[in-house]
């Protein structure tokens, strides 16, 4: 049976709790920021519809988060990557001008859809059925669901955004997959990454940018496999910087790597409790052990940046989103904090 994902993440590291008391960018500075969403519906069309009624409360503390950072560059994580969950988070949340906070425009978005709701082809849960959610390689209901949405003050070259969300386990030099129970045809079919990974070029003074935006495995039932799986992931974002032989896009293209360009990694790369023991020799190979983490998320600017400053919003209750009159409010759980840092050439 494939190991069911858990939805669980513990604080990996601590550091600057301060805000963005000053969300100005200066005009030499790129701010980039990334936050755990969290926002998710069980078919395509729920997140769209709760969000078009603009009261939903999971919404209103990421807007608030968003709003207060004013980044240039927001990596969201756990959220459906769909255009109409995204014209109305931006539309009911970021630009609404009656609800209290600060409008920030996004002009541009990118929706990255990887393998975490991609069907397998196979009763992975063993139920006799095919085809049902817990049967996709991420267990999610739908391909867009719980994906990676990026928006951004610069343009995004949509034809140059480059996807590594399809390679396959076995493919990757001296895998760890000899760690888990999988073999035969489903062991040569298994994605190594759990949603993907997406190196989304922006141009920031006339110069590339490339944000590599990322979620990782999270826990699951079986310890072993999680591990296992997320040190392959690791090592896949490794290769794919350096242009290592064996990554292929999703496109069927040898990882041309990122060479002398400036890149930061934004994302999700430690949802797993106990996922340090595996991120931390990651950033120290990239020279970043110091990067700002938070509840699993991490900013790791490469070492051509200059970082001018980095911090977490913590939660803020939001100006609106009271309950309906005459229902029970419903109760959510604080959202994690929103990452940024302030970084420049």
């Amino acid at each position: 049976m494939f190991p069911a994902a858990a939805a669980f993440a513990v604080p990996s590291g601590t550091g600057d709790e301060t805000g963005a008391s000053s969300a100005q960018l200066s005009e030499t500075s790129l701010r980039v920021a990334t936050i755990q969403a969290n926002l998710s519906g069980e078919t395509p069309e729920q997140l769209p519809a709760d969000l078009l009624r603009g009261s939903d409360r999971q919404a209103g503390q990421v807007a608030d988060k968003i709003s207060r950072a004013n980044a240039d560059v927001v990596v969201l994580t756990e959220m459906d990557a769909t255009q109409e969950a995204v014209d109305a988070f931006n539309d009911q949340y970021l630009q609404n001008p009656d609800d209290g906070r600060a409008d920030v425009e996004y002009e541009y978005s990118y929706l990255a859809v990887g393998s975490k709701g991609l069907q397998s082809g196979a009763d992975l849960n063993a139920d006799g059925v095919i085809g049902s959610a817990e049967d996709a390689w991420g267990q999610g209901a739908f391909a867009e669901q719980g994906s990676i949405v990026v928006l951004s003050k610069y343009p995004i070259a949509q034809d140059q955004v480059t996807g590594v969300s399809q390679l396959r386990w076995q493919e990757v030099a001296h895998d760890m997959m000899h760690h888990t129970d999988f073999s035969g045809v489903l062991a040569a079919s298994i994605p190594v990454m759990s949603t993907g990974l997406w190196d989304i070029p922006i141009q920031y003074r006339g110069e590339p940018v490339h944000v590599l935006a990322t979620q990782t495995q999270p826990d699951a039932q079986d310890q072993e496999f999680a591990d296992a799986r997320l040190a392959d992931e690791l090592k896949v974002i490794n290769g794919y910087l350096a242009g290592e032989d064996y990554i292929r896009t999703d496109e069927g293209r040898q990882a041309e790597g990122v060479g002398e360009d400036r890149y930061v990694i934004a994302g999700a790369l430690g949802l797993q409790e106990g996922a340090a023991d595996r991120v931390e020799p990651f950033l120290a190979g990239l020279d970043r052990e110091n990067a700002l983490h938070d509840s699993g998320s991490y900013l790791v600017p490469s070492q051509a940046w200059q970082v001018l400053g980095q911090g977490r919003i913590q939660e803020h209750q939001p100006s609106i989103s009271q309950p309906i009159s005459g229902t029970v409010p419903n109760l959510v759980e604080e959202s994690t904090p929103l990452l940024w840092t302030d970084i420049q050439f």
